[in-house]
């Protein structure tokens, strides 16, 4: 069955994750969106700061996947095929996009949007910020990049939730092996050095693959494979 969205758009909110999670809280359907025109307190991973003028899509989704814990994280994928597909109909033609794992899409080497996944009971909130008409330093927004293409607000929300259905459903149908494909075939840094950080430690090696789980695969300095499901990654050439 496709899903069907039902957009709340606000002019300002503190975070639209955390008026999801208390939707959820409440026992609310699957398919609500929570939309903003601003965000006072948006964040990304790890609760860094994600900075929210008015002029960006800034929405969150609340889903009941029905899967089990482990296999939740995979819908930070679903979501960026998804909202990569977006981007494929609005972007002038001679960018290069590529999905940076775990969360990010670059465009020419420069985040244009970022994804978060949280739970909330049985239930998730989805968390999707894009620069549409202006971008941080460093970082680019569709608006540079789509040269003649008309580009609004909520006509590309609306694109990129008709493609989340899309690829949302196809993962409850068919599972991860179709979002994986689609994935790597636009992995930002496949086969490249990257350098892992968290908490307690940092490892170095080259991105071989994306195994079934959503976990990087990495080559280690001698060889040897190992995989990744958390940390930050850094590509020397970002």
């Amino acid at each position: 069955m496709k899903m069907e969205f039902k957009v709340h758009t606000y002019a300002s909110l503190p975070s639209t994750q955390d008026y999801v999670k208390e939707l959820a809280e409440e026992g609310l359907p699957e398919g609500i969106v929570v939309q903003c025109l601003e965000q006072k307190k948006g964040r990304g991973r790890h609760g860094n700061e994600w900075v929210s003028p008015i002029g960006n899509l800034y929405m969150s989704v609340l889903l009941r996947p029905g899967c089990p814990v482990g296999e939740a994280g995979q819908i930070s994928f679903v979501a960026a095929v998804a909202l990569s597909a977006a981007m494929d109909e609005v972007l002038e033609k001679g960018h290069k996009k590529t999905l940076k794992w775990p969360n990010d899409i670059l465009i020419d080497g420069r985040k244009v949007s970022g994804i978060l996944i949280e739970k909330e009971g049985e239930a998730y909130a989805l968390g999707m910020g894009v620069n549409i008409l202006s971008a941080p330093e460093g970082a680019v927004c569709l608006k540079e990049l789509a040269g003649e293409n008309r580009l609004a607000i909520h006509p590309f929300r609306d694109l990129a939730l008709e493609k989340l259905g899309h690829y949302y459903g196809t993962w409850q149908k068919k599972g991860f092996a179709p979002i994986r494909k689609q994935w790597l075939a636009q992995a930002h840094g496949l086969n490249e050095k990257l350098e892992i950080r968290t908490a307690g430690y940092k490892k170095e090696g080259i991105f071989r693959d994306l195994d079934k789980r959503g976990y990087l695969i990495i080559e280690g300095p001698e060889g040897k494979t190992f995989d990744i499901n958390s940390g930050e990654v850094y590509f020397p050439s970002l």
